[in-house]
């Protein structure tokens, strides 16, 4: 059978069991009790019809856009009590990373356009670095000239400053995020400018010799908060893709899917820029030494991509949908 004869033959299915998914907006308690029935018939045979093209079309699109809707189903039809302490551990151990894991190629696309951007913009300032000096403020300027950091925070303006660097990058995510909403276009262009910038400074900075104080400063929060525009940035692309191709679904019910899925993908950054934000305040300008620093960084990370890569995976193969879910 080929993709689109498979997809023909159940469409009409699936598309009923998206309405059923959107009109019950995560609770199953708002549908009508023989819509709760038919909800139940249509989310078992879409389960059957995933296990088929999981098995016989894995790369397909259409592959992905059941397995979205099958974790809505999935998700809205072992709902519970939003207040129940189950439900809560299901959401931060299974549910949360797995939507995560599911953005992974749009979070891929997100770090390749950053990490583009700040090698090109690193070479370029290296061959010439009076244009790169010019694209920095003049006082970074004037305190790279005296052979200084801006990075160094005095000790009573680290309580101050911690909060201060958390709202900044709070607010790199959410244009990055938000950006999506502008079919992608506010998304890219900040990924691409905040890349740029970042090659742009390891350029001059180096140029002055002091490229090895600025890598000291970042080893502790630079794992998590490049991680964090990564994930926000690919977060973004995910919303633009939904606006640009909605696939079987409407643009209205793909963007309201992709949505959940995403902000979802936002809180864990939340959690992760929190500690970013910590470190930076704290550790980061402080004269702890470097391995000390270089740690805490490999730590954080690893507990964030252990956490994300791991947490919640089903125990046995097409147990549950590796996708997202919606609630």
């Amino acid at each position: 059978m080929t993709i689109d004869r498979f997809v023909e033959d159940r469409r009409a299915r699936w598309a009923r069991l998206g309405r059923l998914v959107s009109e019950a907006r995560g609770r199953v308690e708002r549908l009508p009790a023989d819509d709760v029935l038919e909800l139940g018939t249509l989310y078992r045979s879409a389960t059957s019809d995933l296990a088929i093209a999981r098995r016989d079309f894995p790369h397909d699109a259409a592959t992905e856009r059941l397995n979205d809707l099958v974790a809505a189903a999935h998700a809205l039809v072992y709902s519970e009590a939003p207040t129940s302490g189950r439900r809560l551990r299901a959401f931060v151990l299974r549910e949360l990373p797995a939507t995560v894991r599911a953005q992974l190629p749009w979070t891929g696309t997100a770090l390749a356009i950053f990490l583009g951007f700040a090698l090109l913009t690193y070479v370029v300032g290296l061959l010439l670095p009076d244009v790169a000096a010019g694209a920095l403020p003049e006082a970074t300027r004037e305190q790279l000239a005296q052979r200084r950091l801006w990075t160094d925070i005095p000790e009573g303006l680290r309580p101050v400053a911690g909060p201060l660097l958390l709202v900044n990058n709070v607010r790199v995510a959410i244009i990055l995020f938000a950006g999506g909403m502008t079919a992608g276009a506010l998304t890219l262009y900040a990924l691409a400018s905040n890349g740029a910038m970042l090659g742009t400074t390891f350029a001059v900075v180096q140029g002055y010799g002091l490229a090895g104080g600025l890598l000291s400063f970042i080893a502790g929060h630079g794992v998590l908060e490049l991680s964090s525009i990564f994930l926000s940035g690919g977060a973004g692309l995910r919303l633009a893709w939904a606006i640009l191709r909605p696939g079987d679904h409407t643009r209205r019910d793909a963007l309201r899917l992709a949505t959940a899925q995403t902000a979802r993908v936002v809180l864990l950054v939340t959690v992760a820029l929190g500690v970013a934000g910590l470190i930076e305040g704290f550790v980061s300008p402080s004269d702890a030494p470097v391995a000390v620093k270089a740690a805490i960084g490999a730590t954080t990370g690893a507990l964030l991509w252990g956490y994300v890569l791991l947490a919640g995976r089903p125990r046995r193969r097409g147990s549950a949908p590796v996708r997202g879910s919606v609630a």
